[in-house]
């Protein structure tokens, strides 16, 4: 293959990639855009700080509880019907928000908008899979999932800002919009090439597992030592994501007493910190690592608990100019974010192509159940003392205890050092 040749597969590659990660940016938009203006939707509903971190509860119980089958729906659809489907039932479901007359509705349409959401993450995964190189692959995954932190930031910036101009619920309508306008664009340009194939020793394996079914595959994966010992990760990345952008907002405007406006652009640095950090860290991966996931996955690990530690001890109770925190939320979300393009890619190259889909949504439960539990918990611990500074120190605790037992575990099971040469 020339220069030429290569260059040419690398800018198509790079151009489903960003297509691929439109999806995301659509997705995220909404999603945090709407946690970042809850303070709004609290004024509105008189609602605690625990009621407000039942959104995200009721949101990812439904994706936990069909994980794995829409991972099998993935694997069925491909990735552009599944995004398409994914993506343009999540606007819908978004832009019914504006028309709810009391909180409990909002919460049941947010576990119908759970489900539309976990079509997403498997389908995106597969084509990553699918269309990038074996040795690019937690790069590639970081690129596509750095688009997701974009769209956080973007509807962490935007949507506050029109939710107090025009009323959150004008805000969520034109967000919906915006995702639907998504979910045509990738109906309408993403072609991925006719031409690709699967390695040999790739397609023999989706030969041989075309004949068993859900729970055998299941069973086959949960016996797998190796991919259940990362699961603990994604505990970590799904209560620290989902704790940050369900309270973040409000943390800031009552506990540092800045405006909901402001408030909003810290949350948008912590999904910008992970727009950079999550490409970052899968080169890092990569390059400085080559290819080790339990050593990036461990040093992510320690860097999320330090700095929600440093949240609870530090910058809760001793003063600190709202500039400063925002530089702090900007790492925090540097390396939170981080840990995903990494889980998804390791727990995918443990797997034969086939199973894709299915591991994806067996790792997605782990994350997506903590998104449940954690931001009613931490509400729950802040309404109690009054101060969000108990809740940050459980948070880094939990997630320091969470990487010791992936650091065990990994170990003793002997985690595969350099995954990125079993594609």
């Amino acid at each position: 293959m020339n220069n030429q040749t290569k260059a040419t597969n690398c800018s198509r590659q790079l151009i489903l990639l960003l297509i691929l990660s439109t999806a995301y940016i659509a997705v995220y938009a909404n999603i945090q855009g709407f946690k970042a203006m809850l303070p709004l939707v609290q004024e509105e509903f008189l609602i605690s700080r625990t009621q407000v971190g039942l959104y995200s509860s009721f949101y990812f119980s439904s994706a936990v509880g069909i994980a794995i089958f829409s991972g099998r729906i993935a694997d069925y659809l491909g990735t552009k019907r599944g995004l398409v489907l994914g993506v343009g039932a999540l606007a819908v479901l978004l832009m019914s928000h504006s028309l709810a007359p009391v909180f409990k509705l909002i919460l049941i349409m947010a576990f119908f908008t759970g489900t539309a959401f976990s079509l997403v993450t498997p389908s995106i995964n597969k084509g990553v899979l699918e269309y990038s190189e074996s040795t690019k692959r937690s790069f590639s995954m970081g690129i596509v999932h750095g688009g997701g932190a974009f769209g956080g930031f973007l509807g962490a910036i935007i949507l506050p800002y029109l939710g107090e101009m025009l009323g959150w619920r004008t805000a969520i309508l034109i967000g919906g919009i915006f995702a639907l306008v998504i979910a045509i664009f990738i109906f309408k340009f993403f072609h991925p090439p006719r031409n690709y194939k699967l390695p040999e020793h790739q397609l023999a394996e989706e030969s041989e597992a075309e004949k068993t079914s859900l729970k055998d595959d299941l069973l086959v994966l949960l016996r797998n030592r190796y991919l259940v010992s990362i699961f603990p990760m994604g505990i970590i990345f799904g209560m620290t994501l989902s704790t940050v952008a369900g309270h973040f907002s409000l943390y800031m405007a009552q506990d540092l007493g800045t405006s909901i406006t402001f408030a909003g652009v810290g949350l948008g640095l912590f999904h910008i910190g992970g727009m950079i950090g999550q490409p970052f860290w899968g080169l890092m991966n990569e390059r400085l690592f080559y290819g080790n996931r339990r050593n990036g996955l461990f040093l992510l690990g320690i860097l999320v608990s330090a700095l929600a530690l440093f949240f609870g001890f530090g910058i809760s109770n001793f003063y600190f100019s709202p500039y400063l925190v925002l530089f702090f939320v900007f790492l925090f979300g540097f390396c939170t974010l981080g840990i995903i393009a990494i889980y998804f890619t390791t727990v995918s190259e443990l797997v034969p192509g086939n199973l894709t889909g299915v591991v994806n949504g067996l790792a997605l439960i782990f994350p997506r159940t903590s998104q449940v539990f954690a931001p009613p918990l931490f509400g729950m611990i802040a309404d109690f003392y009054d101060s969000y500074a108990p809740s940050w120190v459980l948070l880094g605790v939990l997630s320091l205890i969470l990487t010791m037992i992936f650091a065990y575990f990994s170990g003793k099971y002997g985690l595969v050092p350099d995954c990125k040469n079993k594609g």
